[in-house]
């Protein structure tokens, strides 16, 4: 690779998984950080609370108002002809929303009247009674806005605040105001914006159509902090099943993607070396990365076969060559002899050509099997089209298929290949008929092909797949064309094997499923 080229960076298959851990890790960390949508919703629920109480308070506040002034009492409704008017909570932690701090209180401008002065212990006690389970703040104000009971500020005048304002116009209203706190708030109250507001809820007392007053009640809402400290135990618990799963999920990673693909990367790299052979192979996580570790082994398996071939093969050639170089040498050298007789001068140049023919024959099976992969690989033929065609091409024999039509998982130019070596040997030995049969196994597709030539004889039987072993080599064989056979064949995990038999020679092919 060129030098200015640079690497594109890629990161390691751990630093994805301890990324994919970290997420998960953080989706709890995340849900405490989002937790806001709950704190609305305990801001809501305050509401709620505080909308309840004033309800109570001012229908209390209606019938003492009632007993002080002499007012007969409300008589209740027949229960199908009462109406309802359920309030619903309105508050949002919107930032817009949320108002300023309450204003302070000011001096009365009124008097308080009498039935206020007669009812105002009695509803004091009430909300001081009230305050101590609900921690609620409570202003009962006359209808001037001055306040005449409740736990604090009584006697001061609170019309002018907004919500209060609008309380003696007949509105029921709730709003959430910023909270002042006596000391600084601590650090982690921030992440939750329900401690720093109060809610205020401002809802008129009335005696039929008029208002006689305002029950003015506020309280901070519940903070989230409060709740996950109760909830402390099922959090710890929670907190100890993300991390023993977390935990897992980084030993299915490790066992079952990262150590088998470490061990494939591991193995790779030893392929050749003196020490392939210690390299584990059987740990495979999935069945994916099995299938992907028995491609590298079958992958290498014939890399190595194919090296291993054709170093034995480079060998053979160069000793092949050796001969008819050397000769074509000679021949040359005496032929510059201007007095060489015109029959010695034919004979050495027949040499020539016998000798530049055997060496074409030599580099053509040479590219022929250094590309017998690339033809073996993929690909199905008809047997029927493939004989028809070797017929064709050999017309000193006679092809004939003997079985019904059957695809051969082999390229066709694969096939064709495998049919010439064959045919050639047989019209090497002098036959004149091939009967090809064929058929299909659990095992897979077989074909046989028998010849009535001379046969092989019982010294040869065991070397005749051995590249260049040839009894031709005084007629121009090589001794490739069965070894070409059996690598084309060995490629798709099938085989060729000599058959025995009293005439001629038998061939049979299996061929892998």
């Amino acid at each position: 690779m060129p030098g200015d080229v640079r690497r594109k960076w890629r990161p390691g298959l751990w630093a994805v998984i301890l990324v994919v851990l970290g997420l998960v890790l953080c989706l709890p960390i995340a849900g405490l950080l989002l937790f806001r949508f709950y704190a609305n919703q305990l801001v809501q629920q305050t509401e709620d609370s505080l909308l309840m109480q004033a309800a109570v308070l001012s229908a209390t506040y209606e019938h003492l108002y009632r007993d002080a002034t002499g007012l007969p009492p409300v008589q209740p409704m027949p229960e199908g002809e009462r109406a309802f008017s359920p309030l619903f909570p309105t508050v949002t932690m919107n930032p817009n929303a949320v108002l300023p701090p309450r204003p302070d209180a000011r001096p009365a401008t009124e008097a308080i009247g009498a039935p206020y002065a007669e009812i105002a212990p009695l509803l004091s006690r009430i909300a001081l009674s009230a305050q101590e389970q609900s921690l609620a703040g409570y202003r009962i104000l006359d209808r001037f806005g001055t306040v005449i009971a409740g736990s604090a500020e009584e006697g001061v005048y609170l019309g002018h605040i907004e919500e209060v304002a609008l309380a003696l116009n007949g509105d029921t209203v709730s709003v959430p105001r910023t909270r002042i706190r006596d000391a600084p708030e601590p650090l982690i109250y921030g992440l939750s914006r329900g401690t720093r507001v109060r809610i205020f809820v401002a809802m008129p007392a009335m005696v039929g159509d008029d208002i006689i007053g305002v029950v003015y009640i506020s309280r901070t809402p519940n903070h989230i902090f409060r709740f996950l400290y109760s909830e402390r135990a099922n959090l710890a618990s929670a907190a100890l099943f993300v991390l023993i799963s977390t935990g897992l999920i980084g030993f299915v990673f490790w066992r079952f993607i990262s150590r088998p693909i470490h061990a494939l990367i591991r193995r790779t790299d030893s392929f050749g070396g003196p020490e392939s052979h210690e390299v584990a192979s059987d740990h495979f996580g999935t069945r994916e990365i099995e299938s992907l570790a028995q491609s590298f082994e079958a992958m290498a398996n014939r890399l190595q076969q194919q090296q291993a071939n054709l170093k034995t093969y480079t060998a053979h050639v160069s000793h092949e060559m050796k001969s008819p170089l050397t000769s074509i040498k000679g021949a040359a050298e005496l032929l510059r002899d201007a007095d060489m007789p015109a029959d010695q001068r034919e004979r050495f140049l027949d040499n020539i050509d016998r000798d530049s023919t055997r060496m074409e024959e030599l580099l053509d099976r040479m590219r022929e099997y250094s590309s017998v992969g690339q033809k073996a690989a993929g690909g199905a033929s008809s047997l029927s089209n493939v004989i028809s065609a070797a017929d064709a091409a050999h017309p000193g024999l006679k092809v004939r298929l003997l079985s019904p039509d059957i695809r051969i998982p082999l390229s066709a130019e694969a096939m064709s290949i495998v049919m010439k070596h064959l045919l050639e040997n047989s019209e090497a030995h002098g036959a004149a008929t091939v009967q090809v049969r064929a058929g299909k196994t659990e095992d897979g597709i077989w074909i046989t092909l028998a010849d009535d030539g001379s046969g092989i004889s019982p010294g040869n039987r065991d070397r005749i797949f051995e590249p260049f072993f040839t009894s031709r080599r005084s007629s121009g064989g090589t001794g490739m064309g069965l070894s070409i056979v059996q690598s084309i064949l060995s490629q798709t995990g099938g085989a060729i094997r000599l058959e025995k038999g009293d005439e001629g020679a038998t061939f049979r092919l299996d061929f892998g499923k």
